[in-house]
């Protein structure tokens, strides 16, 4: 049998809402009393059941976390940033991956709902920019802390964001500046993320004047997945040996990155000489490729501190805010070995 509350009150003779000051430390004790009740919780091996306590305190120190993929590094490094920070903090978290599939966004959305955490952050969720948008219903009464949504802005709930566009638009400048008229964009499937890249380059396109045959947009179908190298790979290889090859590359992520720049190794082309790669994310892959990527920096490791900062800033304030917390950290293009 589990033990209770009641359990520990009659051991130690004293009431149960003397246990339960103890237990939450949120009332004064005498420190006889306080030590009849820590030698009852010992003796009897008792562990607080930490929604109970949550419901006393009205916060249970949890936060849920659902992201759409664990296998790419990009989405990893938020994770990992929010976890350090609030791992320190006693915070307890669970993580949940959809796979871009709406009904396991909605199921691990009630699961998470139903273990009363005090928080859903929320990374890119697949429905977010659908209209089964299962996060904004009203029956989710938890706090959301959406991490590079770009829904409105006049939400209730709080966005950490990186705005990739200063990032894009300074890797597109430095291709036309080196020369390049001929830039093929590599994206994935739908998403706002992905969808605005190609928005932004058909506008830097147009203002150009750049051949859209010369200049194309290269869809990968599974981009966020191992399986997006191998793809990337094959399209620009067929690409290098068609009659316009590109002379740049700016890849929708590290993994289309590090496809198209094995592809282009494989058949003799040189980097940079021949062809300059500039990747969009910047995560550990960028560093340790050879040779090392160019990329535009979307600022992972701020942005999944931003996100757990603002939980904790949520917390601080019984989760009542007088305005929505709002944070934008902007890109950044590192320039390295591939452009």
């Amino acid at each position: 049998m589990s033990l209770t509350i009641d359990d520990i009150a009659r051991a130690a003779r004293v009431s149960t809402a003397t246990v339960s000051r103890v237990i939450n430390k949120n009332y004064p004790v005498s420190a006889r009393t306080r030590k009849r009740v820590e030698a009852a919780v010992a003796r009897l091996k008792y562990s607080p059941n930490v929604f109970a306590r949550g419901l006393m305190k009205a916060r249970t120190d949890s936060v849920g976390i659902i992201v759409p993929f664990l296998s790419n590094p990009y989405h990893t490094q938020i994770v990992n940033a929010i976890e350090s920070q609030l791992s320190r903090h006693d915070v307890f978290i669970y993580l949940c991956c959809s796979y871009e599939d709406p009904d396991m966004e909605r199921e691990y959305l009630r699961r998470l709902v139903s273990r009363s955490v005090d928080v859903l952050i929320v990374v890119e969720a697949y429905s977010m920019n659908t209209h089964r948008n299962h996060f904004l219903d009203a029956a989710v009464r938890q706090p959301l802390i959406l991490v590079n949504e770009h829904i409105a802005l006049d939400t209730p709930h709080a966005i950490v964001r990186c705005a990739q566009e200063p990032g894009l638009l300074r890797a597109f400048e430095s291709f036309h500046a080196s020369g390049s008229r001929s830039i093929a964009l590599f994206r994935g499937g739908a998403g706002y993320s992905f969808d605005m890249k190609e928005r932004l380059f058909k506008s830097f396109r147009r203002g150009k004047d750049l051949d859209p045959e010369r200049n194309p947009v290269v869809r990968i179908q599974k981009a966020n997945v191992p399986q997006a190298v191998h793809e990337a790979a094959d399209r620009i290889r067929a690409l290098l040996k068609g009659p316009r090859p590109p002379s740049a590359v700016l890849a929708g992520n590290d993994l289309m990155a590090i496809g198209v720049l094995q592809g282009a190794l494989a058949v003799g082309v040189r980097v940079p000489g021949d062809l300059s790669i500039i990747s969009v994310d910047n995560t550990m892959i960028s560093e340790i490729s050879s040779p090392r990527l160019s990329a535009v920096d979307l600022k992972m490791e701020k942005v999944g501190v931003a996100a757990a900062r603002t939980y904790l800033d949520l917390r601080e304030h019984g989760f009542q805010t007088a305005a929505p917390i709002r944070h934008t950290i902007e890109s950044e293009l590192i320039q390295r070995e591939t452009s």
